[in-house]
């Protein structure tokens, strides 16, 4: 069960004290059973490089408008370190802004990435709707829980982040809010070894931002039958508003401030070859070529590259090239073009590679894909 989760249970057993307006979620950080993710935890491996797509919406004024500060470490994205409040990009009403991750966030143990907002307190919390996609096409939508109960004053500081859970913002600045790819399992198009984006939607707090939270949905969250859910948690959950709140309205920097987005679990790189090269950085990406020989410095391994004459295709051309040199030396590390395996000398071994390429152009390689 998720530790957000275990909260919520140990919350409905009793075992968590609480204040009087404590909804079910986990606290504000620093409090016992939060989940925020401090900016500077070690168990962040990376950041968010390259912004894909920035569509802010109303009421953004033009220092705000640059998303090039939603890269990088939280508070620092340009190295000088402007801090959580300022370094940041503002959504506007209903904007939205794309990353993309290069490594792709992986589904590991526990939460995936955190979302890091500039929230000044615990109680003003402006929140964004979490999106992830693994072809930057479809997206999937993280489900969001709202329990604060109606509109919320443009500068006041009464949300609780005991109210809110699957919304980014949910943590004052600093602290980022984690999300756990296993929460979608199961979504189609969605492949949650290789998380490539990240999308974060504002939520306009009029009240005009539907609310999931229902008791099928939150046992959903639980990991348990809607049969199981315990009654108190659904009458809560029957009882949830149907709209999302935050502060409205806002002007200036209104809606959803992000500061970064910090992943925990970066993909493996890709090998798909097993020669132990990635294949960001291998000339021979579908046959295995461990030594990377390429003798014509072509960025084709010699293991995938028939092509002697460099005509774009092997063919009966590069059968008389490859006969000429049969049992010739193939000097290292050099090597001769037709020493297809690197080995040292142009012989039968290679004859036998040879006809495996012939009829098809060199490669495919990282830097020729």
């Amino acid at each position: 069960m998720k530790p957000a989760a275990v909260f919520a249970v140990a919350l409905l057993l009793g075992a968590v004290a609480v204040s009087a307006r404590a909804g079910i979620f986990a606290p504000a950080a620093g409090q016992p059973g939060s989940t925020a993710v401090e900016a500077a935890s070690g168990a962040i491996t990376g950041w968010a490089a390259v912004v894909e797509d920035y569509t802010p919406g109303t009421n953004v004024d033009a220092a705000f408008r640059t998303p090039e500060k939603s890269l990088g470490a939280a508070g620092n994205s340009d190295g000088t370190g402007a801090g959580f409040i300022y370094d940041v990009v503002s959504l506007g009403r209903g904007g939205s802004i794309t990353l993309r991750f290069d490594p792709p966030i992986a589904d590991g143990p526990g939460s995936d990435f955190a979302v890091f907002e500039n929230a000044f307190s615990d109680g003003f919390l402006e929140v964004a709707w979490v999106e992830v996609s693994s072809d930057g096409s479809h997206f999937v939508r993280f489900p969001a829980f709202s329990l604060t109960p109606g509109p919320v004053a443009a500068f006041g500081a009464s949300m609780d982040a005991t109210n809110l859970e699957g919304l980014a913002g949910k943590y004052r600045g600093g602290f980022g809010t984690p999300f756990d790819l296993a929460g979608l399992a199961g979504a189609a198009g969605l492949d949650r070894a290789a998380v490539t984006h990240v999308r974060l939607v504002d939520v306009v707090g009029d009240g005009s931002a539907p609310n999931d939270l229902t008791p099928a949905s939150l046992a959903g969250w639980l990991g348990m039958p809607l049969a199981s859910l315990p009654p108190s948690l659904v009458a809560i959950a029957s009882g949830a508003p149907a709209a999302i709140y935050d502060p409205y309205p806002t002007v200036g920097s209104a809606g959803f401030d992000l500061d970064a987005v910090g992943v925990l679990h970066v993909a493996a790189p890709a090998d798909m070859d097993g020669d132990g090269v990635q294949d960001s950085a291998d000339n021979c990406t579908q046959v295995a070529n461990t030594s990377q020989c390429d003798s014509d410095g072509d960025g084709y391994g010699n293991r995938c590259d028939g092509d002697f004459n460099g005509n774009g295709a092997t063919n009966a051309q590069d059968t008389v090239l490859l006969r000429q040199q049969l049992g010739q030396p193939s000097v290292a590390p050099g090597y001769h073009p037709a020493d297809l395996n690197c080995n040292g000398a142009v012989n039968a071994q290679d004859t036998t590679l040879f006809r495996s390429l012939l009829g098809r152009p060199p490669g495919p390689s990282a830097p020729h894909p």
